[in-house]
């Protein structure tokens, strides 16, 4: 007996050793702490700035929001003297790997050329605040592993895979001198389809096929186009693009993955095709009654639009046909009252800039859309939503297919994402402090750092912090 008393004598000692072991390792291991102070935080969802604040970030995560002092004596401390905090900012529709549009439609560029760029692009859109981007459409599967592996820097990436468009849509991006008088001939590809920025896909068997494709290559969500645009030549904008039969199987297969399926959409008959099958956002939408809002509204859609794509501005682009350019000026007039109406309706509406360029144009666009969207929404504080809180809400349509499941984006509240800006001045009030610019065509043709955000956190990680 007494031996057996010694062998458990012994094993108590060794199992209090490997507590007491495992315990001081884990001190050792805690996470970092960053602890913000003399705050205002806008936290994404109320207008009233909670003044004179603390939040607490403990790994990659808020730990702790207080208008007390937060006890933390191994935190890193950054003294906001009375700035703004305010979630990172959501770009709910951009297309990162198509950088140099002419260069892609012309086939003067590779998939090295647009790689190369969007690298670049990322690395802005981190710099200009953004820290999460929908991508909805382009070959951005390995972009987005990189972000996620720290290779490069940028946001995080939710990408769509290649747009899924039928023979005569907006993705059929061939010309009259590519081949394309038999829907037999394989080598009737667009340079669109060649390097994965769209898919041409007829029936319901090869629109099946395009879309598990791009769920198989690490699509966050499917993008379709269901009716004619402006960038296309030969697909009418008031075209209704997809049958039902076509449009309700991309959905179901999208389903079947748990997540959700985006559409490219411009009209009423169009939309409610698009809503009798289960999709989820709306992209664009210009042309949309307000019955039809309604029902957007009613089933929880989201309307993702540009808005710079009914600016009067939009007739300065260099680029821009002159015989367009009374169509363009006629559409800003019609539809003047769009954003108006969506908040009238009660829809959801998220932040898109949707602008393809080469160098700063996508970064002046961008922040020409910011200031842009207060003067059609007449609100600072909804705009300033639909870059956080709403758009934070859609991207988590993506349901399993989410690879940022640990906490929510788009908000300040404890347990959510660290992606967090600090920002010199009050954008509930002025929206310049977070880029917005009134000029766009015009503006330096440059890319220069907004001065006015100082600091800049993404999963906890801070990438410019111009205080230290």
């Amino acid at each position: 007996m007494s031996g057996l008393r010694m062998s458990l004598c012994s094993a108590s000692i060794v199992a209090a050793g490997l507590l007491v072991a495992t315990s001081a390792q884990a001190q050792d291991q805690e996470e970092p702490q960053t602890l913000f102070t003399n705050v205002h935080i806008f936290d994404g969802v109320n207008e009233q700035r909670i003044e004179n604040a603390s939040v607490l970030v403990e790994g990659n995560l808020i730990k702790a929001i207080s208008t007390d002092a937060i006890d933390a004596p191994n935190a890193t401390v950054i003294d906001g003297s009375g700035r703004t905090l305010m979630p990172g900012l959501i770009d709910g529709h951009a297309h990162v790997m198509i950088n140099n549009d002419y260069g892609v439609i012309e086939r003067d560029s590779d998939i090295t050329d647009l790689s190369y760029n969007a690298v670049l692009v990322m690395e802005r859109f981190l710099q200009d605040g953004f820290t999460s981007v929908r991508d909805m459409g382009g070959p951005a599967f390995g972009l987005a592993r990189a972000v996620d592996s720290g290779l490069i820097t940028g946001p995080r990436l939710y990408p769509s895979g290649a747009f899924i468009s039928q023979t005569s849509g907006h993705g059929d991006f061939r010309d009259r001198a590519d081949a394309g008088f038999s829907v037999n001939d394989a080598s009737d590809l667009s340079n669109f389809e060649r390097m994965g920025i769209g898919m041409v896909a007829d029936g319901v068997p090869d629109a099946l096929k395009a879309t598990r494709l791009n769920l198989r290559n690490g699509a966050t969500q499917i993008k379709i186009m269901a009716g004619g645009g402006g960038s296309s030549r030969f697909d009418p904008i008031d075209t209704t693009q997809f049958s039902v039969e076509e449009t309700c199987a991309i959905v179901e297969a999208t389903k079947d993955w748990g997540t959700y399926v985006a559409a490219h959409v411009f009209t009423d008959r169009a939309v409610h095709r698009l809503l009798d099958c289960g999709v989820r956002t709306f992209e664009h939408a210009f042309f949309l009654s307000e019955e039809t809002m309604q029902r957007i509204a009613a089933e929880g859609g989201y309307v993702v639009p540009q808005m710079w794509g009914i600016s009067p501005d939009l007739a300065k682009n260099p680029l821009m046909p002159p015989a367009k350019i009374p169509l363009v000026q006629e559409l800003g007039k019609q539809y003047a009252d769009f954003g108006r109406n969506l908040l009238k309706n009660n829809v959801k509406v998220v932040f898109a800039s949707d602008y393809v360029g080469v160098n700063a144009d996508a970064e002046r666009a961008r922040r020409y859309e910011i200031w842009w969207r207060t003067q059609t929404f007449d609100s600072n504080f909804e705009v300033l939503k639909q870059m956080t809180s709403i758009a934070g809400e859609m991207l988590a349509l993506a349901g399993p297919r989410n690879p940022y499941k640990e906490g929510k984006l788009g908000v300040i509240e404890e347990g959510a994402y660290a992606d967090i800006i600090l920002v010199d001045g009050n954008p509930l009030e002025d929206i310049t402090v977070i880029g917005g610019n009134t000029a766009w065509f015009d503006a330096d043709p440059e890319w220069t750092p907004i001065d006015t955000i100082d600091v800049i956190m993404k999963d906890g990680i801070i990438y410019k912090d111009t205080l230290e």
